[in-house]
């Protein structure tokens, strides 16, 4: 029997079947909290959700873990499954194509470094805001479960929330957003802006940080003008990686160092670092725009036109 693939249906039809396998994981990894995971711990889901510094050492690695096993279900596996069973080039359809320039992996990391002050910055600004008791006291409850997860009293535990906080969301968030949204919204949109935008702020939800959205809006911007510039997604993904794994390793050196510890808990934004940052992020941005390669016309298409030439030759025959 040969496998006709999502390709081959119309595009109402093909984002109905994403999102349907989107919340299928989704649920997926829910039943697997409640049930497998919860009974592999020996903790209730009601200690996994209010972990603070205090907690049990046990009971941080438990969430830790979740949080990777969430981020996995909810943002990887759906997109490389979609896109496995949409085209039989599943790797271009995500855009993990090889950099056109070498030069184009450092100069992503170095836009997002660049961009880390200002975004710092703005969240701080947010907080200031008055949102209501609710969402401070879902604020201060999130920061704890940060302060806890940041821990990392040994090496293991920082290559575990390495991967976690990192590595998983680097990749996962950026094929999910960047690799399959966007490129649903390109496919009704006759420029680049709206499907940028339009994913940029769904990522930002889906962060549920009101105090930074903002910030977290405008970084999903910076990865979807990464992916568009470069024609590559490991572009996005290494920024990406690069911007949580960034604090990851700030926080871990900090336990040996007061200086850095002292700048990881400040709430204030240092004039030299906004100014060294603002620098480092005009250079890399002239140099990216300069070198781009950006995503060629066509690169939504179902089809290459190699397929759609022999589908012509054929009568219109579909593949």
């Amino acid at each position: 029997m040969v496998m006709r693939y999502f390709r081959t249906y119309p595009w109402g039809m093909q984002l109905m079947l994403f999102l349907l396998m989107s919340f299928t994981f989704m649920a997926g990894i829910g039943a697997i909290t409640l049930s497998v995971f919860t009974k592999m711990t020996g903790f209730a889901v009601s200690q996994l959700s209010g972990i603070t510094p205090q907690s049990p050492t046990a009971l941080i690695h438990a969430f830790v873990t979740l949080q990777g096993l969430q981020n996995l279900f909810v943002f990887l596996v759906p997109a490389a499954v979609f896109a496995y069973l949409s085209t039989p080039r599943p790797a271009e359809y995500l855009g993990l194509r090889k950099p056109a320039s070498p030069m184009h992996l450092l100069l992503s990391i170095l836009l997002m470094a660049g961009a880390m002050p200002l975004l710092l910055l703005i969240q701080t600004t947010m907080q200031q805001f008055d949102f209501g008791a609710g969402v401070k006291t879902a604020h201060e409850a999130q920061m704890k479960m940060n302060e806890a997860i940041m821990m990392m009293p040994t090496f293991g535990d920082f290559l575990r929330t390495f991967v976690v906080m990192s590595i998983i969301p680097g990749i996962g968030e950026e094929l999910f957003f960047r690799g399959v949204m966007m490129r649903f919204v390109k496919k009704k949109s006759r420029g680049m802006l709206v499907p940028m935008l339009f994913t940029a702020a769904v990522f930002s939800y889906s962060h549920a940080n009101v105090y930074g959205y903002l910030s977290i809006f405008l970084a999903g911007s910076l990865l979807a003008g990464l992916y568009y510039f470069t024609g590559s997604i490991w572009c996005s993904i290494a920024g990406h990686m690069f911007f949580n794994g960034f604090q990851v390793v700030l926080s871990y050196m900090g336990r040996s160092n007061a200086t850095i510890k002292a700048f990881v808990d400040s709430d204030t934004v240092p004039v030299y670092y906004a100014i060294g940052g603002a620098v480092v992020f005009v250079a890399a941005a002239f140099l990216l725009v300069k070198t781009r390669t950006p995503l060629k016309p066509g690169w939504t298409d179902d089809y290459t036109p190699a397929e759609l030439a022999a589908m012509q030759n054929e009568g219109g025959r579909q593949l």
